[in-house]
């Protein structure tokens, strides 16, 4: 009668070598890092989509060095405007109201500045809590025939993407949609003229 074996004799469970435990738990770790690292990278390339080659992703907040976020809003005229579609042509961008003072000084330079550098430069402003009809009376005083547009009086999401506070506010952004100066307050025809010469040579 076969005996019966001994605890002694009982195989064990192999037991795994710390490599490969080292390995298994490594390969545990990877797994879903790549798999996030994936998944945000689609998300980051449909994020994107619209955006022509060699072109970079307008950004939430306006900064200089950064392009200049995209928009598009009404103007006085009814015809709406896009930032980006301004590419290739500087372009003065300055927020304004009716009720600012300074603004009613900067108003004529910009002018000056379209009427001189038209081709090259598109002088664009945007009314800051006004309502569109004192900003269609500002700027019919003033003579100005640059593209000016409306936002809600109450509720103004384009200043507050350009960390607009105060009147005026102007930015310079060359022709590849990137914000290169800005100015805060009241502007001379010195700053201005420096600014944009800057501008057209970045």
């Amino acid at each position: 009668m076969p005996s019966t074996p001994s605890s002694a004799e009982t195989p064990s469970p192999r037991r795994l070598s710390r490599g490969v435990v080292v390995a298994l738990v490594v390969v545990s770790l990877a797994l879903p890092i790549g798999l996030l690292a994936l998944i945000l990278r689609s998300h980051d390339s449909s994020t994107a989509g619209g955006v022509g080659k060699g072109a970079v992703a307008t950004p939430a907040k306006a900064r200089i060095g950064s392009v200049a976020p995209d928009f598009t809003l009404p103007g006085l005229d009814g015809k709406p405007v896009t930032l980006s579609a301004l590419r290739g042509r500087a372009v003065v961008l300055t927020f304004f109201a009716s009720w600012c003072h300074p603004c009613e000084q900067d108003m004529p330079i910009l002018e000056r500045a379209q009427d001189d550098d038209g081709p090259r430069v598109a002088v664009v402003g945007i009314n800051y809590r006004d309502f569109p009809d004192d900003t269609r009376a500002f700027v019919r005083r003033l003579g100005v025939t640059f593209p000016t547009l409306v936002e809600d009086s109450t509720d103004n999401p384009v200043a507050a993407r350009y960390d607009v506070h105060a009147m005026p506010d102007t930015l310079f952004i060359d022709a590849r949609g990137v914000v290169r100066e800005r100015l805060f307050g009241q502007t001379s025809r010195h700053d201005l003229e420096s600014a944009l010469n800057a501008l057209l040579r970045a």
